[in-house]
Formats: structure tokens, sequence, C-alpha cells
């Protein structure tokens, strides 16, 4: 018998697994909140440079509960929108956030966009924390960096009124990361998430859905942390008691003025045709809007192709998240699938209607799921396919990285805002709008009343531009046109709905 020629075959080394070995897993964790934090700061380093734009304006800096230290306390007395704007929701933390912040920095703008980076940071941290939990230490990298880069997350952290959305995620987190160790302290994070902004209300969903989906005896879970959830239970009704003695005599919310008069069943069809916004915004967000309004997503009545783009997205991933959760192979997919619409669930108007169609700062609390499930993804290519991960992810973070770097100076000041929105969507007509109410509060009334035209032009339900333009036709001494333009404000939303 003849010696093979053939040589021994070496197998394989996975090069991330022996690293991990080598660095101690608690180092490589370590390692990963860190590179998590740094992309959070540098990535928003620019944001420093922006002022107060528009809600800003009325929000903050003429808000007497925000720029006086004696009337802060105010804030768990009274609506988070002032009532020169409207009034609406419940958000005292985010006030006295404010109100802190003008008494530590005599309502310097810079400072303020700091602390919005401080809490983007802190999230941040919060998901790597999350993520190490479920993931491979080298993944749960993968999903930290890409939520500190992540673009939708630009008018949410850009934008000084868009604090409360890393304020409420941070609590969100930090009450679901004490929910996984039967901590305690997880009402109490709850009921802070909920003083900073409504929709924290969903933690009560992504709790149970941690309970169902990671653990092994979901019973035996939901049994053991029964006190728990009866904190829950009780922060819930005595939030929905102080609702009930601050909005006794106001309104809790209005609905998106798109969504004013129609039925039931058109909201749905415009909901479908925001999923797809959903889908992309998660997953390739170039480009990107301050306004989702008529006509950036149509309004008009009747199945469209948006619609029915969105109703089989909705069919394929109930079907894919149904396969995954009925073989329980990979329960960090379903739950990073099962998280997002969750998270979009109080402002997705499929339950009733919420007070914006879309808003990429309402992205900020799902979008981590969509991480999660990168990160997911990476874990199951990471062994056999390192470099093929690793390019995709290194490519990915640098495109997220630069659009992020170069979305945030919209919101410098209302002008830039407003050409920035003018020329990227010129058929929104709230970017008319807008632009006429500014133009309205320097004195132009000509530039003004031209801009309100192309408003109602645009989108003629919505009563506000009617009377805008009521106001401005009011000041040019023109009192008949006036009278007609409020008696079209009070019939705007029972006009027909355009068609397709």
């Amino acid at each position: 018998m003849t010696q093979s020629s053939t040589l021994p075959v070496r197998p394989r080394v996975a090069p991330f697994p022996v690293f991990i070995d080598l660095m101690g897993r608690d180092r490589v964790r370590r390692m990963v909140l860190m590179s998590g934090l740094a992309a959070a700061l540098v990535v928003y380093m620019n944001v420093l440079g922006n002022g107060f734009v528009l809600d800003d304006g009325g929000t903050i800096v003429r808000n007497p509960v925000v720029t006086s230290p004696a009337a802060a306390w105010r804030a768990f007395t009274l609506p988070y929108w002032p009532d020169a704007i409207g009034g609406g929701q419940y958000r005292p933390l985010g006030i006295l956030s404010f109100a802190l912040d003008w008494q530590l920095s005599g309502g310097d703008p810079r400072w303020f966009h700091a602390v919005n980076v401080f809490w983007h940071a802190a999230a941040t941290l919060l998901v790597g924390w999350l993520a190490c939990e479920l993931l491979a230490p080298v993944a749960a990298g993968v999903a930290t960096i890409l939520f500190a880069v992540h673009p939708v997350h630009v008018e949410a952290v850009s934008n000084v009124v868009g604090r409360l959305e890393p304020m409420s995620t941070v609590c969100v987190l930090g009450a679901l990361l004490a929910h996984r160790r039967s901590s305690y302290w997880a009402p109490v994070f709850f009921a802070l998430a909920l003083l900073c902004k409504e929709s924290a209300i969903v933690l009560l969903g992504l709790a149970v859905v941690n309970d169902l989906v990671l653990e092994r005896d979901w019973r035996a879970a939901l049994r053991s942390r029964r006190l728990v959830y009866a904190g829950y239970a009780g922060v819930a009704l005595a939030y929905a008691a102080t609702l009930a003695a601050v909005f006794r005599d106001r309104a809790f919310r209005a609905p998106a003025r798109a969504l004013a008069g129609v039925d039931t069943f058109h909201r749905l069809e415009i909901v479908a045709r925001v999923i797809p916004h959903y889908v992309r915004l998660l997953i390739a967000p170039a480009d990107l809007s301050a306004s989702y309004a008529p006509n950036v997503i149509s309004p008009a009545a009747g199945v469209s192709p948006g619609t029915a783009l969105g109703v089989t997205l909705v069919a394929v991933s109930a079907i894919a998240l149904t396969v995954v959760l009925r073989h329980r192979r990979w329960p960090v997919v379903a739950f990073s699938l099962v998280w997002i619409p969750v998270a979009l669930a109080p402002v997705s108007n499929v339950l009733f209607s919420s007070g914006v169609v879309l808003a990429e700062r309402t992205l900020y609390l799902a979008s981590v799921g969509a991480c999660l499930a990168a990160g997911a993804a990476a874990e199951r290519f990471l062994v056999p396919r390192w470099t093929m991960v690793a390019a995709a992810t290194a490519s990915v973070v640098l495109a997220f990285a630069i659009r992020t770097w170069t979305r945030t100076p919209a919101w410098r000041d209302d002008r830039t805002y407003l050409l920035t929105l003018l020329a990227d969507h010129p058929e929104a007509y709230d970017a008319h709008l807008t632009a006429g109410r500014v133009l309205k509060g320097g004195n132009s009334l000509e530039e003004a009343d031209r801009e309100l035209v192309i408003a109602r032009t645009l989108f003629p339900r919505d009563s506000v531009v009617f009377l805008e333009a009521a106001d401005v036709s009011q000041r040019r001494q023109h009192p008949e046109l006036a009278a007609a333009l409020r008696d079209s404000a009070r019939l705007a939303h029972t006009l027909p709905l355009p068609r397709p």
C-alpha cells in the first residue's frame, strides 16, 4: 500500500471567537459599549452649531414654565404644549429638563444640544447593554454602533424638542433591563418613561414579548415577575388618574391634520402607505425628510400601489414571524422584529388617530429592534463568513455616519430648516404653511400670503391654513377676504378627499 500524498486538511479557525477568548468576554463587552459611546458622540459633534428652531421657540424660549425657575414645578400640572400652540400631551420631565438647561446655560442653545447628545449617548449605552445580553459580543457591537450612527435619529437628536425621544428610550431600556432581572426598579423606570413621553406605555408590551419569546419557560417567567407586573399596573393607574386631572377640560391629543374627518377604512389605507416608509427609513435611510404630511404621503382615498405594497409587507412579515416563533430557532430575531410594531403602536394610527402620519423622530425607539435584528443577522453569519460581515458592517456604519453628519445642519436655524424642507419636498403643504407663518412673524405679509395660497392649494382640508391666511388678510386690511377664509376654515375638513 502506498502512502497517500494528500495533505491533512487543517481545520479553519474562526478569528472572532479566538479573539474573544484571548481578550475575555467582559473586556470585549466593555469595548463594545465604549465604541458605541464614542460613535454616538463623534457623529453628532456638529450639532453644537445648531440653534433653536420653530417649535423650540414656543416650547422653550417663550415658555415661562421653562424660563422662570419659580414656575418649573408647574410642568406637572400643565400640558406639554403651551396653550398658545394648542395644548396637549403630558411630558413634565421633558419640560423640567429644559428648565434645568435654561438655568444652567442662560438659554444658550449649544448647551441644550450638548444635553441632547448626552441622552443619545446614554441610550446607545443601554442598547449595547441589552445587545450584550442577547447576542455574542461582536454581534452586540454591530447592533450598538448601528444604533449610535443611524440617520433616522437625526431629527430626535438635532432638534432640541426631539430630546424626549432619547429620554423616554433611556427609561424604557432601563425598565426592560431591570425587568429581565425581576428587579422592582422596573416600575420606577416605567414611571419615569411615562413622564418623559406618553408613548413609553409600550414598555408593557416589550416586557410581555421578552417573557414570551426569550424565556425558556414563559409561564414560570410570568409567574416569577407577577409583582413586577403589579407594579406596572399601579404606575399605569396613577398615570391615568394624573392625565384625567390635568386634561379634565382640555384635549389630550389632536389627530394628524391629514386624518381629520376621515373614516377608519381610509385611515388604515394611509397607514398601509406609511409602512414602506417605515421599512425604508429603518433599513436604508438615505432620503430623510422633516415632513411626511400631504402630499409627501398621498392622502387620496382609494387603493394605491403604496397601499398594496404596505399590505404585502405586513403579510410577508407576519408569515416569516410565525415561522420563526413556531420553530423557536431564532428567538432574538423574533424579539427584534416584534419590537418594531410594538414600539410604533402609539403613533401608527392603527388603533386610533395619533398626532402625526409619520415623523422620523418617532422611529427612535423602534430602531432598537432593527439594530438588534441586524446584530442577530451578523451573529448568524459571523463564523462562516466573518470577512463578509466585517466588510458589510463597516460599509453600512460609514454610510450611516456620513448621512447623519450631513443631515444634522438641517436644524441649524429656521431659515435653513425651511429651505431644506422646501427643497426636499416642495409638494409638502405644511412646508408652505410653516413658511407662511415665519414670513407673517417677520411682517412680510405679501410673501406670507403667497405661501399660504400654495399650502391650501396643495391640501385644502386643513383649517389652520385658512385661519393663518385670514390673519394675514386682516393685517393687510382685507376684512371681507379674512371673513371668507374663516368661513372656509370651518368647512375645510368636510371637503372631499382627492382621488389617487
